[in-house]
């Protein structure tokens, strides 16, 4: 059996993700979701910590959409948004992220004088 690509590789975890994501029932994230709790979390007044009623909206964001503590965090703070919705507008629709530039290839470039 031939040897697995790159492609063959990102696809295949790609739709593991979207799998994932799908069965266990998480909203697909947008940007209507990101304003809107970044504009719930503006209304609080323990800006920026992690308590009380922002840490609840924070579980509740993480547990709607399926996001990792950190992004929650940061949408509620309004930041790496385009990054988030980027990554799972790809999950959503199954667009698989391959490395564009092996670590050899990096090696075997010239000096640009950028060192």
């Amino acid at each position: 059996m031939a040897k697995e690509t790159e492609e063959q590789k990102a696809k295949k975890y790609v739709n593991w993700l979207h799998e994932l994501h799908k069965e266990a029932g998480y909203l697909w994230l947008n940007e209507e979701a990101c304003e809107s709790y970044r504009k719930k979390a503006l209304a609080l007044t323990d800006l920026p910590n992690d308590v009380g009623a922002r840490r609840q909206l924070r579980i509740e964001l993480q547990n709607k959409y399926g996001l990792q503590e950190i992004e929650a965090i940061n949408i509620l703070n309004g930041r790496n948004v385009a990054d988030y919705l980027l990554k799972y507008h790809r999950i959503e629709n199954k667009i698989p992220t391959v490395k564009i530039r092996l670590s050899k290839d990096i090696e075997e470039e010239e000096d640009d004088g950028w060192n």
